[in-house]
């Protein structure tokens, strides 16, 4: 039988340093073996500067010196952990690569740190490779950045914004908290002070909090009001209040022409947080355990309220 994989991206920068380090834990938790994977990409620059055999000989070779400076690095660590530690360096385009490679090695995660940010007036966003990474990966992705909490996901918070589906992010959850063995929180932001709406969501995230304790969890659950700030800051805001050590976010939608998108709230929210982010997309299987069930008798989580 295969072991588990995680695939753990690595450009050298500090972001994919911490996101190497907070995989051992995750290794060890899914007795999985680490792949680190080393993107080289060859952008038009590269290729007018170097010759193809010049290529090769200089740009690749230092590449693979990196990477073993970096396996020296890891494996006190990784031996101590008896963790097994693989390395791999492939050329192109790095998010094509890292979606390509985790569907060939049939990873269960995909762990990387946050890169460069696209930055609009008043507003920034994830990087293009994080990105499409998180829009296109087969498996869930973790995202790292600034200073992370590094060691076991215990406290997690789950946004839930019911006017879409929710019934797929819940069904993750309880199964990365049953492994985890977390208390998870959820929060539902209300825009506005509309006391019908407001009542409604408590009755909605009332019924997931007590599926999720059936399920042998602990689970807290909260509507909290937007008071003007933008839903990305409020929910950021509400992790470092209670504490969270991962965010689990589901980051897309189908639309119609467009097979899947990242909308702006959750992108902000990947960006912004300083604690990892877990995101997950509704096609997206975890491999290492059974779907937890998960009943919606009364069909809340479908329902909207009534406009008045």
């Amino acid at each position: 039988m295969n072991r588990n994989k995680i695939l753990v991206a690595i450009d050298f920068e500090e972001q994919s340093l911490k996101a190497l380090q907070q995989s051992y834990h995750l290794a060890k938790l899914f007795d999985a073996e680490l792949l680190l994977l080393f993107v080289v990409e060859e952008t038009g620059i590269l290729k007018s500067l170097f010759s193809h055999e010049d290529y090769n000989n200089k740009i690749l070779h230092k590449a693979k010196e990196k990477l073993h400076e970096l396996e020296n690095l890891v494996k006190d660590t990784s031996d101590s952990l008896n963790i097994e530690v693989k390395s791999r360096i492939v050329r192109g385009k790095p998010y094509e690569q890292i979606i390509q490679t985790a569907i060939d090695e049939k990873a269960i995660l995909i762990v990387m740190g946050k890169n460069s940010v696209l930055e609009k007036p008043g507003r920034k966003f994830i990087g293009s490779n994080t990105f499409n990474v998180v829009r296109d990966a087969p498996c869930p992705v973790i995202s790292i950045k600034g200073d992370s909490y590094y060691g076991e996901f215990n406290n997690i918070l789950l946004p839930l914004d019911f006017t879409k589906p929710v019934q797929k992010q819940v069904q993750q959850t309880i199964k990365l908290a049953g492994y985890f063995g977390s208390t998870i929180n959820i929060v539902s932001v209300l825009p506005g002070d509309n006391k019908m709406n407001k009542l409604f969501k408590q009755v909605q995230v009332t019924q997931v909090k007590n599926e999720i304790i059936k399920n042998g969890l602990r689970c807290t659950a909260e509507v909290i009001e937007n008071k003007g700030e933008p839903i990305h800051k409020t929910i950021v805001e509400y992790a470092k209040k209670i504490d969270a050590n991962l965010i689990i976010l589901m980051t897309q939608q189908k639309k119609k022409f467009v097979p899947f998108f990242i909308g702006s709230t959750a992108q902000e929210v990947i960006y912004e947080s300083q604690i990892p982010v877990l995101s997950i997309i509704p096609t997206v299987v975890f491999r290492p355990g059974v779907v937890t069930s998960f009943v919606d008798p009364l069909g809340l989580m479908e329902r909207q309220p009534k406009q008045i």
